[in-house]
């Protein structure tokens, strides 16, 4: 009797200490994670839920269906749980935990560089060579552009703003746009600095507003949090624009290759207070991660901060550069992150010729009936006639912007003629594939100046023709225009000509 109660009494004991040593070692592992995932806030409130990238599919979990099957495993690429406003993230990479994101699907990055480090772009050397350092070898400005900051604390409660940014429209119907932009008191930026030297940017540019709000760094005071990732900060500029934020993209791109990053390791930091918009997704989906400033810790120390080129300045506007680096590349880089494959070879004997909408919506706050002007008229009856007239063509009529990014992407990279009214939309060009063609259509009451996108045709190589509305009796009310389906169908046939020429 008395072996077995031993035996017994052995075992328990030698199970409460497995128990004991489990829980401690659990613990352990909780205040790592905890410690390298500290979330910074979001603005959305998600139900739980699992999200597993496997090579060839996204799964989405319920948050009771048990995952453990997929911690470790080989094909797991990232784990994600998102719980009211706090995110969770287990991933073989922990290195890339600077910001949480916050897109419910994982894009496709790249860890490569997208150009020839042996051909650098010639906007590449000249900042090279316009380089001047500012700050001992803290600070470094590039041709009036853009700036270079390591080891900077940015201090939140000196940006001044009554709003956090990413608050529905509905909630902020009709609000000042300048009440969407900080006011940077001294102190909002601090380096350890022994003479700070007066620079000045390009243009009427916010960066030369944030140099005057340097101040010398306390190296006593505390941090709240430290960020070693690259991190490029930028101010937006009619953020619900896809036009004006195309050229942010580009420039926050273009920064990414010039420091030799990928939109694996690069970070963006949203220093504007602007609403919930549609593209804003679109941000997290190219870089690493995105956050806006109203979501950082109260002292936040960057590694490398970089103040991202104004869009206005972009070299993808055309009184700035006859010829855009590496926009190819760009085209590459965006389609990817979303898994677009752009390989498309042009069959003139099945064209797909696609009109692009434009219908009223919502997009900010300014213009709260949703009203856009520019639109087509006779919409149906320009439809019917181009399928009537090439019927070996494939013809689709979409308002664009009602699609997903991933979906409005395909479509353009699936599209070998586009046409559509003057507007934000028709920057889908720079997504079109090699060989095709834009139409650009434009209202009597319109300047046929505007040069933006026969501007990407010409940079791209792409067929480009316009039309310009004559005749003031095909003018109609609220801002439509009537498109002559037979003008409409030589445009066609003369773009096809031009295209499919041997």
């Amino acid at each position: 009797m008395t072996r077995p109660f031993f035996s017994i009494l052995r075992h328990r004991c030698r199970n409460a200490i497995l128990l004991l040593v489990g829980i401690a070692t659990s613990c352990l592992v909780f205040l790592a994670l905890s410690d390298n995932l500290s979330a910074l806030p979001l603005s959305e409130t998600i139900q739980s839920q699992f999200i597993v990238r496997e090579p060839d599919r996204v799964k989405v979990l319920p948050a009771s269906q048990n995952i453990q099957a997929y911690v470790g495993g080989k094909d797991l690429f990232r784990i994600r749980m998102v719980n009211n406003s706090n995110t969770r993230l287990v991933s073989q990479n922990l290195k890339r935990l600077s910001f949480i994101r916050r897109d419910s699907i994982t894009p496709n990055w790249n860890r490569a560089l997208y150009y020839n480090v042996s051909s650098t772009p010639k906007a590449f050397l000249r900042w090279r060579a316009e380089r001047q350092n500012i700050c001992d070898d803290r600070m470094a400005a590039y041709d009036n552009e853009f700036l270079e900051a390591r080891d900077i604390v940015v201090e939140k409660r000196f940006f001044k703003c009554a709003l956090k940014g990413g608050e529905l429209i509905d909630s902020v119907m009709n609000q000042d746009e300048m009440a969407e932009y900080y006011e940077l008191e001294p102190g909002s930026f601090q380096i350890s600095c022994s003479k700070l030297s007066s620079y000045f940017f390009n243009g009427e540019n916010h960066l030369t507003k944030w140099m005057s709000s340097f101040a010398e760094l306390d190296v006593t005071a505390k941090v709240d949090r430290v960020v070693a990732d690259f991190t490029i900060a930028v101010t937006r500029y009619e953020y619900a624009n896809l036009y004006h934020t195309m050229t942010d993209w580009y420039n926050a791109f273009l920064v990414m290759q010039f420091y030799n990053r990928t939109s694996f390791d690069t970070n963006i930091l949203i220093v504007d207070a602007h609403p919930s918009g549609a593209l804003d997704p679109v941000w997290s989906h190219l870089f690493n991660s995105t956050v806006r400033l109203s979501g950082l810790a109260g002292r936040t120390r960057f590694k490398q901060l970089v103040w991202g080129i104004l869009g206005y300045n972009s070299l993808m506007r055309t009184y700035v550069s006859p010829n855009p680096p590496l926009l190819e590349e760009f085209r590459d880089f965006f389609l990817s992150a979303y898994d677009v494959k752009s390989r498309r070879q042009i069959d003139c004997a099945r064209l797909s010729i696609l009109f692009v909408w434009r219908h009223n919506y919502l997009a900010h706050p300014r213009n709260p009936t949703g009203f856009v002007g520019r639109r087509i008229y006779n919409e149906d009856q320009l439809v019917s006639y181009i399928r009537r007239k090439n019927s070996n063509s494939v013809v689709t009529g979409v308002q664009i912007d009602l699609f997903s990014m991933q979906q409005q992407l395909q479509l353009i990279a699936n599209t070998d003629i586009l046409v559509g009214m003057h507007g934000a939309g028709l920057t889908h060009a720079v997504f079109l594939p090699k060989r095709s063609a834009l139409i650009e259509l434009v209202p009597n009451y319109w300047s046929p100046m505007a040069e933006h996108f026969m501007a990407i045709c010409i940079w791209r190589g792409l067929v480009y023709r316009q039309w310009f509305n004559s005749d003031p009796r095909d003018e109609y009310p609220e801002q439509m225009t009537r498109v002559p389906p037979r003008v409409m169908n030589t445009l066609i046939k003369n773009t096809i000509r031009e295209l499919c020429v041997n």
